[in-house]
């Protein structure tokens, strides 16, 4: 294998020793906090139209031995390249063995960063060369070839037993677009099909790595990115934003009832009734309990287009008290005992489902469902331990709180000091 030039050679090599040396410092200023690279690295930005990303991901490297591997190599298989077809061509190839194997390694995985995709289209480019092109003879040993085969199968195996995620759709479709290319320049007769080859690769990479990631993509992180930017987008109120990312996130996880349910508020922050309520049905059908638990509130109180339907309203509540979440627990033991409607009333079931709620979170105990359980003892005629409920709450409530739980526990007090009525003698 021809050995690599000298370091004092740099400025005859300005595109690989400046891809290099960008890398340096891209990754020396990550690791020292100096500058924030998101912008550079692959993530769901991509499919806004952030392109660039696909390239810029080669610079940042997770560690000293990573771009110590990717840039030795870079130096090794580049500078050779660089020296027989140029400048621009070389600034072409690593323009190619970045974008589409970062394309296709998003598309697939969940991205990477590293100019291991470079290095292995560089080393199938010069493998194929080395066969047909006297330029480049000896330039890719069989040592060499060992190694890369080697290295590639040994990263899938630390990939899949967990030991250390590694961009190998990266590693293995940069070598074939570098065999690809080595065709099309080492032999003219198949210098056609290895172009088709190569456009059909990068047209698939694109469409993977944007429109059709949803469909593709193979990690079991596919659509949290998103589903946590809707999140953020919801909280903040930026609804169109939300309902842009959460739409995202349902794409690529369909069986997720948080997105499904953080995508019907968005819409109907946004007066997309329909919308809203397709997308809490969906999630009440993925056994969400807070969406079960809004739509019998809309039912019961005729809102967002729904008919005022307490039957509907009531079997909604019993679903959504199926679960065993506190906080829907709580929001359902609250309609039973507070509801005007005779259909929903049910203090039995406040009474039964306020105590669950406090019973889960017992190690941290929430004020507002204190607040819930003393309502229903209330209901219940137990004033006593509605005042103790209360009381409790008191002591943990915000201040803006405070003042709404003061109201309740004096009339809780009053209803403890009124005289018992007197059962008749049979």
């Amino acid at each position: 294998m021809r050995p690599p030039p000298k370091l004092a050679d740099f400025p005859r090599y300005p595109v690989v020793g400046g891809t290099a040396l960008l890398a340096c410092a891209v990754s020396a200023a990550w690791w020292l906090g100096k500058v924030d690279i998101t912008p550079l690295v692959e993530t769901a930005m991509i499919r806004r139209g952030e392109l660039w990303r696909l390239v810029t991901s080669i610079f940042p490297h997770g560690g000293i031995l990573h771009l110590a591997f990717d840039v030795y190599w870079l130096w090794v298989f580049g500078t050779l390249v660089e020296q027989v077809y140029g400048h621009l061509r070389t600034a072409a190839l690593i323009l190619l063995f970045a974008a589409g194997p970062g394309a296709l390694e998003f598309a697939f995985a969940s991205g990477g960063i590293g100019l291991s995709g470079v290095g292995y289209g560089l080393f199938g480019l010069l493998w194929i060369l080395s066969l047909y092109d006297p330029r480049f003879r000896g330039a890719i040993d069989r040592r060499t070839v060992e190694l890369f085969i080697g290295w590639f199968l040994l990263c899938i195996v630390a990939t899949v037993t967990g030991i250390m995620r590694i961009g190998n759709v990266a590693h293995g479709s940069g070598a074939v677009l570098g065999i690809l290319t080595g065709y099309a320049l080492a032999l003219p007769r198949r210098r056609a099909a290895a172009a088709t080859g190569i456009g059909a690769v990068l047209v698939f990479s694109l469409w993977a790595a944007t429109l059709g990631r949803p469909r593709v993509n193979l990690s079991g992180s596919a659509g949290y990115e998103e589903g946590q930017w809707g999140y953020q987008a919801l909280v903040a109120q930026r609804y169109p934003e939300a309902a842009r990312w959460l739409r995202d996130a349902v794409a690529y996880q369909p069986r997720n009832s948080a997105y499904w349910r953080d995508l019907g508020i968005a819409y109907f922050a946004l007066g997309e009734r329909s919308a809203g309520l397709a997308a809490c049905r969906k999630a009440a059908d993925l056994n969400d309990a807070w969406a079960a638990y809004y739509l019998g509130k809309l039912y019961a109180n005729g809102e967002e287009g729904l008919p005022k339907d307490p039957a509907q309203a009531l079997a909604w509540y019993q679903r959504a008290a199926t679960q065993e979440d506190p906080d829907t627990l709580n929001d359902v033991a609250w309609e039973y005992a507070t509801s005007p409607d005779a259909t929903i009333r049910n203090p039995v079931a406040a009474l039964e489902l306020a105590r669950r709620a406090v019973s889960l979170d017992k190690d941290h105990p929430n004020p507002n469902h204190l607040d819930t359980l003393a309502e229903a003892c209330y209901v219940n005629g137990q004033n006593e331990e509605a005042v103790k409920a209360e009381q409790q709450a008191i002591a943990l409530a915000s201040p803006e709180d405070k003042e709404g739980f003061q109201k309740r526990l004096e009339k809780y007090q009053q209803a403890l000091r009124e005289p018992k009525p007197r059962r008749k003698l049979p």
